[in-house]
């Protein structure tokens, strides 16, 4: 039987330096229309709620978009939805700078986030097709951290940008990467051949013995990221009198925590106990709601989002890797089919968080919202003792069952 697309006459590590720029890039326009989009003209117009939409538009389609990218990379491989996503994102981008009218600024919103769910697929199944177990978890808490970091530095380079030159000036700044981006694509990764078996879904994936837990902890780590967004700017506002400014900044702090945790998780996930690893980062999620929900005053406060910072690195890093093991055991193996999986996994931790942390907020207020959501990651100390011991006695049992299926690793 033959295997599913691997991209393997792609090289190692410009399938790495291709998935990370696809990431950062990705995420970097997402930074950029923060601080932009609600003050074009046209979304003055529209309104509030047009304005909720347009944001909404991008969730939507990345969510549609996410199990149609997994069949195609396991059919056809990453190339094909690496140089798709580049052309619907530069295409977002140029009815970005137009601005207007509010229908063209959705348009663009769609095309954005069906971008961002092939990117995502394609790029992080790239790195698991090519890249060594030895070094694979190391280089998709990497690319993690590429995403962090396009997210990061977004909001005030299109700020400083807008201010220079307007609100078009961000995008042609975009425009410049996604040319850099695109001449990676088209030069470093192959194309293959297709399978001659029709490959499985993320749901067939989602069949695989230990996978629930592993879908469990990605949705825990979106969660653990998401569930303070809505809910804590307005308490640093009205409780201390941060601005707008300091508040950028302490959430720029927990992202950037993550982001240089990310490679470092995932670089001593072959080395130590997973489940250790992931109870450390439910303990530090938790410790950081606690910090976060009584701090009385902005130092304690801070300590409170370094560990969310470090709680997110401990989470995804590991998850990131572990559902690509998964995919290796589904029949024929489906790595797109595991990436679109962890995507999905991945939004529905986004939904669940805020969906959570709001009306807690609204009813108990924000301290004893933060204690219940503290206490609810104590409520999912079995979804971690569910996980393999070591992630590689885990990439160990995956290989045993291909054997036992007649596939070859």
């Amino acid at each position: 039987m033959q295997p599913t697309p691997s991209d393997a006459t792609t090289s190692p590590r410009m399938a790495v330096v291709v998935a990370c720029v696809a990431l950062f890039t990705d995420m970097l326009v997402y930074g950029i229309l923060i601080p932009v989009l609600p003050l074009l003209p046209a979304m003055a117009e529209a309104g509030p709620s047009a304005t909720g939409l347009l944001f909404a538009a991008y969730a939507a389609a990345l969510v549609m978009v996410t199990p149609i990218a997994g069949r195609v990379v396991d059919k056809r491989g990453s190339r094909g939805p690496l140089l798709a996503a580049l052309v619907g994102l530069a295409c977002a981008c140029l009815l970005f700078t137009i601005g207007g009218p509010y229908w063209l600024l959705l348009t663009a919103r769609t095309l954005q986030g069906a971008a961002a769910g092939l990117s995502w697929v394609a790029g992080l199944s790239l790195i698991a097709a090519t890249v060594p177990l030895q070094r694979r978890a190391t280089y998709l808490g990497l690319a993690m951290s590429m995403v962090s970091v396009g997210a990061l530095a977004g909001p005030p380079l299109a700020g400083w940008l807008a201010g220079l030159g307007g609100h078009s000036a961000p995008f042609l700044l975009a425009a410049a990467l996604l040319m850099i981006d695109g001449a990676l694509r088209l030069a470093f990764v192959r194309p293959t051949s297709p399978p001659s078996d029709d490959p499985p879904t993320a749901l067939d994936v989602l069949r695989t013995p230990g996978c629930w837990p592993v879908v469990a902890l990605i949705l825990i780590g979106a969660a653990v990221t998401s569930c303070i967004e809505p809910v804590l700017p307005m308490q640093l506002a009205r409780e201390f009198g941060v601005g707008s400014a300091g508040i950028g900044m302490l959430f720029a702090l927990l992202t950037l925590v993550a982001a240089c945790l990310n490679p470092l998780v995932g670089a001593c996930l072959p080395r130590v106990s997973l489940r250790a690893l992931t109870l450390v980062g439910a303990a530090s999620a938790a410790a950081g709601l606690l910090l976060v929900g009584v701090g009385p005053n902005l130092p304690v406060i801070t300590a409170g989002l370094v560990c969310l910072g470090s709680a997110i690195a401990l989470l995804v890093a590991p998850a990131s890797a572990l559902i690509g093991v998964q995919g290796a055991m589904a029949t024929p193996p489906a790595i797109g089919g595991a990436y679109s999986l962890n995507n999905l996994a991945y939004a529905g931790g986004l939904v669940l968080g805020p969906a959570l942390s709001g009306p807690l907020t609204e009813h108990l207020g924000f301290t004893h919202a933060c204690l219940t959501l503290a206490g609810f990651l104590a409520l999912t100390v079995p979804t971690f003792i569910r996980l393999p011991r070591k992630y590689a006695a885990a990439t160990a049992e995956s290989i045993q069952i291909r054997d036992r299926r007649g596939q070859h690793p």
